[in-house]
């Protein structure tokens, strides 16, 4: 049987077993092409598909899943469910019943739905011409591919529930190596998205080549607290590390700095915070979450202070209050928390003008692993590249720098927000910002 068969059987037979139930299905499909030196290098497409539910025996939750879409197969599941209510803890929630959904944009294109292999090895080989054409320093391309990707999602329960999305995108992304006096830098372009007649080869070789060529010629900057800068590169990647601490399941577990402290001051003022799911230009847009409780556009941050936490149906019922549609789940997990589109709102300086801020200041353009940051203590410990500026001036690339802060401490050290973003297809959106004091070592 099929997928939308699949999920009337094992609703069927749920609702003749159990007190109450919730499925969530999933199908994703993906296809993608690498190059290397004008030739395919590996072509590769990956498929999965499954049914998950969690069933309430005496307001026990069980959970299981099956990717097997037999009828055997289909009620096995239910019957797994069920026994495993014996062993859960008591979960007093009450499921979600069908109504309005906000309505949102589609974002499903039928353009990326007919790219084939053929039309992404032609953008690669464009890519990689244009990129070895950028400059005489590129010595090779070692990274060049593009893919596309679809999704569909259903979510269903007992309360006749029952409500769908259906999504795709494209990516391509090159990888530059420039050289220069003996030192190599790597560069790195990816550009995602709905629209693939608005990729751009040329557009895309010569950001990931200036991106090499911004690195080269590197010297040491004096270790010491300084002045810093993110670059939109990497802004959402640093606040993304840290995101779990806004979910309120972390906040029970007291795995979150956060706790105790809404309605206080945890950043400073200007610094705003919101999950977002309505932002339809952003891949995390969504009208319902993984439990199907509307979503719901949350303030975690306004003006610095703290005014919510992230809620699914279990961690809101532990305190009282009611979720705020920021559960997540695959049909293989359970019920966890998770940010739609996660927005921290633009100040009013470029970023240019951020780094007019201070008389010197390090402009850092790349992150280095993240080992050495915890999501639970707020320890910020890693590797940097970027660029050393005086009064607005770029002076030189930095290399070999050690960032060392704690995040949460970090928030209240904020000077500024930028105005603009990174223009990539992602559902973190953070202008670059201003740091009046970072721990840099070499």
């Amino acid at each position: 049987m099929n997928l939308d068969d699949a999920i009337s059987f094992i609703c069927d037979s749920a609702a003749k077993s159990a007190d109450a139930f919730d499925v969530i299905a999933g199908h994703s499909r993906s296809e993608g092409v690498s190059v290397f030196k004008g030739k395919v290098q590996n072509t590769e497409i990956s498929e999965s598909v499954g049914v998950g539910i969690r069933v309430f025996k005496n307001s026990h939750p069980g959970y299981a899943y099956t990717e097997r879409f037999t009828e055997d197969a289909l009620s096995q599941t239910v019957r797994d469910a069920l026994s495993h209510c014996a062993f859960t803890k008591e979960l007093p929630i009450e499921l979600p019943r069908l109504q309005e959904l906000r309505k949102l944009a589609p974002h499903y294109s039928a353009e990326i739905e007919a790219l084939g292999l053929p039309e992404m090895t032609a953008m690669c080989l464009d890519i990689e011409k244009a990129t070895l054409a950028a400059s005489p320093e590129v010595e090779n391309v070692p990274y060049l591919g593009a893919d596309k990707s679809e999704g569909r999602v259903i979510v269903a329960n007992g309360n006749g529930l029952r409500y769908e999305s259906h999504f795709n995108s494209a990516s391509a992304g090159v990888g530059a190596v420039a050289l220069r006096e003996g030192i190599r830098k790597l560069g790195v372009c990816d550009r995602s998205g709905r629209d693939w007649s608005a990729f751009n080869a040329k557009k895309i070789a010569d950001t990931a080549v200036s991106r090499a060529r911004e690195l080269l010629s590197p010297s040491k900057i004096q270790s010491g607290k300084i002045p810093v800068v993110f670059s939109n590169r990497v802004s959402g990647s640093i606040v993304s590390m840290y995101s779990s601490a806004f979910f309120a399941e972390q906040v029970q577990k007291g795995q979150s700095r956060l706790q105790g402290l809404l309605g206080t001051a945890i950043a400073t003022r200007g610094f705003s915070l919101v999950n977002d799911p309505f932002r339809e230009d952003l891949p995390g847009a969504c009208a319902f979450d993984g439990e199907g409780v509307p979503a719901e556009s949350v303030p975690l941050v306004k003006d610095g202070v703290l005014q919510s936490y992230l809620y699914n149906l279990e961690t809101a019922a532990r305190e009282g209050c009611k979720s705020n549609g920021a559960a997540a789940r695959s049909y293989s997990g359970k019920v966890s928390t998770g940010f739609s589109n996660l927005v921290v709102l633009p100040g009013e300086r470029t970023t240019e003008e951020l780094l007019k801020l201070f008389p010197r200041c390090l402009y850092v353009v790349n992150l280095e692993g993240n080992s050495g940051c915890s999501a639970i203590s707020g320890e910020l410990n890693i590797g940097a590249q970027g660029i050393w500026y005086e009064n607005g001036t770029p002076v030189h690339a930095a290399e070999g720098v050690t960032l060392s802060a704690n995040f949460f401490d970090l928030l209240k050290l904020v000077a500024a927000v930028g105005s603009e973003y990174n223009d990539s297809y992602s559902s973190i959106k953070v202008p670059a910002f201003a740091v009046a004091e970072i721990a840099v070592s070499n």
